[in-house]
């Protein structure tokens, strides 16, 4: 038996017990140390709020339709809380080749105990690339599909609203792109000292002041050449939509909540002639550079910058909390995250991630 991090309804988590599967050939059983939770995705779907809830999305015609008369939720109920894990190996299946007993690892996967996965998802983690990095891997991704479909270069004056850790390592990312300036916003104050600790030029409380001025203060008049919105609010779009100069392009990464009316198209959005770009990398949507950018080009980039320490993670694995305590502290930042940036789950003693044994390169 393993336990896990479990939501059971819109709004309610709690620790669950499963008796795991037996092993399959191509398997590999991981022992958590490590695990991370997605707050922007996880913490939509827990709201129940998302379009899931009264629409099911079909796949073929790439359309959310209606459900029909008595159909539950297809995804995302009853299910294990997590995004990324680093374990120890502890069993193999037969026919494994990619790792042996006793590995440290990591991987996709929920926030339990017990972690069962076929052998081509799991990656050896190797120094100096840390546990933390590993568990920012995948908002690493989100921030490099949406820094490259921004078209930021160098000299570009960029805004970046929502600073959980996408919005982080996009900051991170556009001072590697040699940005003239970096305006980063978020309401809370602790992710704003990471930003700026991070290349951001300027950082702004968007509850204070108004970044629409803001911008033209800065830039001689004019807006921002770019907008990166990672919150998935919409009063944040709107105030995108107003950071930055005409025929600009803002980009979108974060899943909005609700159907909410904040926008005011009539507005800037028209009268500057914007573009609107959703950056997606998932749900099977490819790149916008593909084939010459996949999925795994862009995974191997992105641990190559970790292991060179071009990115870091430091300070974004935040809190750190005891697996006994992750249901209550899963609670406590869905409806106050201003002590939060992601959240971390250590299911050892000792909680330290420097006692993985890692392999060198």
């Amino acid at each position: 038996m393993y336990r896990g991090l479990y939501v059971d309804k819109p709004q309610s988590v709690r620790i669950h017990e499963e008796q795991e599967a037996p092993l399959q050939p191509h398997e590999v059983r991981i022992r958590t140390t490590f695990a991370s939770v997605k707050h922007g995705t996880e913490f939509h779907l827990f709201s129940g709020e998302s379009p899931f809830q009264d629409r099911r999305f079909d796949t073929q015609r790439r359309l959310f339709v209606k459900k029909e008369e008595g159909e539950q939720p297809d995804i995302f109920t009853q299910h294990f809380v997590g995004n990324m894990v680093v374990g120890t190996v502890i069993e193999i299946g037969q026919d494994v080749s990619k790792v042996r007993l006793g590995d440290t690892i990591y991987c996709y996967g929920p926030a339990c105990e017990l972690v069962t996965k076929i052998e081509e998802e799991v990656e050896l983690l190797r120094a100096p690339m840390s546990a933390w990095d590993a568990m920012c891997l995948d908002p690493a991704l989100f921030a490099f599909a949406a820094v490259r479909d921004s078209g930021a270069r160098l000299g570009n004056n960029v805004v970046v609203f929502g600073l959980g850790a996408i919005g982080l390592f996009i900051v991170q990312m556009l001072q590697r792109s040699g940005c003239a300036h970096i305006v980063a916003v978020d309401p809370i104050e602790k992710r704003r000292a990471l930003a700026r600790g991070f290349g951001a030029t300027t950082v702004v409380d968007p509850t204070l002041e108004d970044i629409g001025l803001i911008t033209r203060e800065l830039f001689d008049g004019q807006g921002a050449d770019i907008a990166i919105e990672a919150s998935g609010n919409y009063h944040a779009l709107h105030g995108a939509m107003r950071a930055v100069r005409n025929c600009a392009r803002v980009v979108t990464l974060g899943y909005y909540k609700g159907r909410d009316a904040v926008l005011e198209l009539g507005a800037e959005w028209h009268h500057n002639r914007l573009e609107l770009i959703s950056s997606m990398p998932v749900w099977n949507n490819p790149s916008r550079e593909y084939p010459h950018w996949d999925r795994q080009r862009i995974t191997r980039t992105l641990v190559d910058m970790f292991l060179k320490k071009r990115l870091t993670s430091e300070g974004i694995i935040d809190p750190i909390v005891p697996f006994a305590d992750a249901a209550t502290a899963f609670l406590d930042i869905y409806h106050n995250p201003v002590h939060a940036i992601k959240l971390g789950i250590s299911f050892s003693s000792g909680g330290d991630a420097q006692s993985l044994t890692v392999k060198g390169e």
